[in-house]
């Protein structure tokens, strides 16, 4: 476990403590075919999100997440990239292109900070 363990760890290590979660999404691809595939949100932050797929992105691919939070009735667009993957579970960077569509993500995540510690992952 040499240095390149503790680079990967840092390049993709999480910044915005992450909770746990559990909601159906759907991601809009369009690279290389357009299509539709669904995924299971297993844990989410003011950053991004995690979530099990059968299919197998690579990291850097850029993505539309439709996501209906949970207690929300409106479904969010939010461009997101791939920032890792493991075992079925892909990391998603949010690239929010309004401070709505962050401040609805904020909003949900704000509900699980009060009396709550975040996921803490081990270093890969």
């Amino acid at each position: 476990m040499g240095d390149k363990n503790h680079s990967r760890v840092q390049e993709f290590g999480y910044r915005a403590p992450r909770f746990p979660a559990d909601f159906h999404l759907l991601l809009q691809i369009s690279d290389p075919k357009p299509r539709i595939v669904d995924a299971q949100c297993t844990d989410i932050s003011s950053d991004g999100l995690a979530a099990k797929m059968a299919e197998s992105l690579s990291i850097g691919t850029k993505v539309t997440l439709i996501i209906t939070l949970p207690g929300n009735s409106e479904s969010l667009h939010i461009a997101g990239r791939v920032s890792h993957q493991q075992f079925g579970e892909h990391g998603f960077a949010f690239i929010f292109s309004s401070q709505r569509e962050r401040e609805c993500v904020q909003k949900y995540v704000a509900r699980f900070r009060v009396g709550t510690v975040g996921l803490h992952r081990p270093p890969q």
